[in-house]
């Protein structure tokens, strides 16, 4: 059968660009391991592709920020949206300009200092998930007792600097304890969940290491870029645009046909829970502080996780996707959860919902670049790709083309077929 929309190769062009390891060298990319997202690499491809100068670029599902901060590098302005508190701190962090390096390299060296004075063990805090630190009525934890204090040495200074000519610095150095909580835990992010490492009861970080570790991150990776920050040339400061929520509710706030590039990746339908995966980073950075929290954010995400019992939903009539939700259902017996169905349908209605958005706040000719991947269930392809190419054109845009970008392996529970990943290029007529 014809395919309804060009798939072009573009596995040459794309292949090294639309994963973020790329990033882990960039100068304040870097501060970060986000793993879902593109690299800057793919932005400026993007940018410099196009016949026009974009004056506003908006990133819906901004992640750790790389599309809004390679933009602000080049001189555009760009909206970027983010429902995950600790990302969306992440991507401020980032955009900042004003850091004095003097006065960081002083607070570093008085941190590193005080650490050395630490003596007494830190009560674990007031959170309803009590699983993450060593216990003896615990037969698993995710940080070892010694780590544990280490970690809450830390915070402590860096909670020092509340309501001091000095707070600026606060979230800077959050983002430093982060960025090595995975290292120094007994757990691994193992694609949709966190998995214990292998002998994890024989890690063997000691306090002072933590402490180690920690300064070392900001002295080697923060500081070193901070001092290479020069004056703002073109006047760009990208954290006036950032703005934490839902991106379905957050795109109605913009002007219309304000918005002429969009460059984003939205949560792929592969059941991952993205509150799952960073919840080390929401839980002990105090974003999340009971269960309650933690639902109440998993339901303003797009629902391409199955964590909690979506609503049902009508499924759109889009042929395709009708007919691939009739061949998963004929597997009910095999589901690991009764929602996938409903999971499937929701995710594809929200995806009309935020492209309904999009096209009333986009200027007339200009181009939306939306990387996504399909998905396996069952033995059954969902050609994510196609399915939003057919959305957008019900919501009148034009569908220039969907670039394959590179090929994986599905699941090992479902199937060995290779998925694709692709960028799908639109235009506002």
């Amino acid at each position: 059968m014809k395919k309804r929309f060009p798939i072009r190769n573009h596995v040459g062009r794309y292949a090294g660009l639309i994963h973020s390891q790329n990033n882990k060298h960039v100068p304040f990319h870097r501060w970060y391991p986000f793993v879902e997202g593109f690299s800057s690499n793919f932005v400026k491809v993007i940018i410099d592709e196009l016949d026009y100068k974009p004056s506003f670029c908006l990133d819906p599902f901004a992640g750790s920020g790389t599309t809004p901060l390679t933009c602000q590098q080049v001189g555009i302005k760009c909206y970027s949206f983010e429902v995950n508190p600790f990302l969306h701190d992440v991507m401020k962090v980032k955009f900042y300009k004003r850091y004095d390096g003097q006065k960081l390299e002083n607070i570093i060296s008085r941190i590193d200092k005080n650490l050395l004075i630490y003596k007494r063990g830190w009560k674990y805090p007031k959170i309803e998930t009590q699983t993450l630190f060593e216990r003896e009525d615990l037969k698993k934890w995710i940080f070892n007792k010694e780590v544990t204090w280490g970690i809450f040495d830390i915070l402590n200074e860096i909670f020092k600097l509340s309501n001091t000519p000095e707070e600026m610095y606060k979230p800077l150095l959050k983002v430093a304890l982060a960025s090595n909580l995975i290292d120094i835990s007994n757990v691994f992010r193992n694609g949709k969940c966190l998995s214990y490492k292998r002998n994890w009861s024989n890690n063997g970080i000691s306090r002072r290491g933590v402490h180690k570790k920690f300064i070392g991150f900001c002295r080697d990776i923060i500081l070193k870029d901070v001092l290479q920050i020069t004056p703002n040339n073109n006047g760009i400061d990208n954290s006036a645009f950032c703005k934490e929520g839902d991106a379905r509710k957050l795109v109605n706030e913009l002007e219309d046909r304000s918005i002429d590039l969009i460059i984003t990746s939205p949560p792929y339908l592969n059941s991952r829970d993205y509150t799952d995966i960073y919840r080390l980073e929401l839980w002990i950075l105090g974003y999340l502080k009971t269960y309650k929290d933690e639902r109440e954010l998993r339901k303003s995400t797009l629902r391409s996780h199955v964590q909690i019992a979506w609503h049902k939903e009508e499924i759109l009539k889009i042929k395709q996707l009708e007919k691939v939700i009739k061949e998963i259902e004929k597997h009910r017996e095999e589901f690991w959860n009764n929602s996938i169905p409903e999971m499937i349908k929701g995710y594809f209605v929200d995806m009309n919902i935020i492209l309904k958005s999009l096209y009333k706040k986009m200027k007339i000719n200009s181009k939306a670049y939306i990387n996504v991947g399909n998905s396996s269930y069952f033995n059954s392809i969902i050609e994510t790709d196609t399915i939003i190419a057919e959305i957008a054109e019900m919501n009148q845009f034009q569908v220039d083309e969907i670039r394959a970008a590179r090929y994986l392996k599905s699941s090992g529970q479902q199937d060995s077929k290779k998925i694709r990943e692709s960028v799908i290029v639109l235009t506002k007529i």
